[in-house]
């Protein structure tokens, strides 16, 4: 007579099999994300050439993102921001980023990203910034700020110069009790100006989803074979008792 299955093996089994569906799930979203990633791409892309007029169209953040717009700064004094937790080329630091009223327009005002500022790991002190002129053209390219659900919040710490852990346009506005753009400009003109910076609207490539995806797949398969490997060793279990028990 063959013995049951015991209930442990059962739950097992039942585990590596919605383990293997949620693998799949995550593999099929990385694509999912990886085609959005495409044809956000193009979108920007279409947008290159086209410029806005000051002050901007109140379009979602979305549809604004790509387009250029350009115009006299006028720096908002004492407001200064530091992105915390950046990096570039492998290494860490702050992103600055500096509200200015466009062709001395009261409101709204627009973050300027003035680039990327290198610090030695561990360091919490706040670098020196470059100093800015009262006013001056300014040109660039506006992308949409991303979100990270892990930190999703500003966490500001107030000094001559603010350090923030995310930018969050609502808390921001409300922080400042102002009108601000939900978009930012890269700063391509004049270049000189702040510190290094390139045109990165989004953070991960199709190609690297992809290969998020692949990763998923694979483990989803390698689970597979194992499932398989033990439902083969418990049927070849069973039939070897089996044989025992008839001799």
């Amino acid at each position: 007579m063959n013995r049951p299955v015991r209930p442990a093996v059962w739950g097992v089994l039942l585990l590596t099999v919605l383990a293997i569906g949620v693998l799949v799930k995550l593999g099929m979203w990385q694509l999912d994300r990886a085609e959005e990633k495409r044809t956000l791409m193009a979108d920007l892309a279409s947008r290159e050439s086209v410029s806005l007029s000051w002050p901007l169209p109140g379009d979602p953040a979305e549809q604004l993102a790509g387009h250029r717009v350009s115009g006299i700064a006028t720096p908002v004094p004492g407001k200064a921001l530091l992105l915390d937790n950046q990096t570039r080329e492998g290494q860490v630091g702050y992103r600055w980023l500096q509200p200015v009223r466009l062709d001395d327009q009261e409101a709204p005002w627009l973050l300027l990203d003035l680039g990327f500022i290198p610090v030695p790991r561990g360091s919490r002190a706040l670098p020196a910034l470059l100093a800015l002129p009262e006013r001056f053209m300014v040109e660039g390219r506006l992308y949409q700020v991303g979100h990270n659900p892990l930190n999703p919040d500003l966490l500001p710490e107030a000094g001559a110069i603010t350090r923030i852990q995310a930018l969050n346009m609502a808390q921001l506005s409300a922080h400042w009790s102002a009108s601000i753009v939900p978009v930012v400009m890269l700063v391509e003109s004049p270049s000189e100006l702040g510190y290094p910076r390139s045109w990165e609207p989004i953070n991960l490539s199709p190609e690297k989803h992809q290969g998020y995806a692949l990763q998923w797949f694979g483990l989803a398969v390698a689970l597979t074979v194992i499932l398989l490997v033990m439902l083969n060793r418990g049927r070849l279990q069973r039939s070897a008792q089996a044989d025992r028990l008839e001799s």
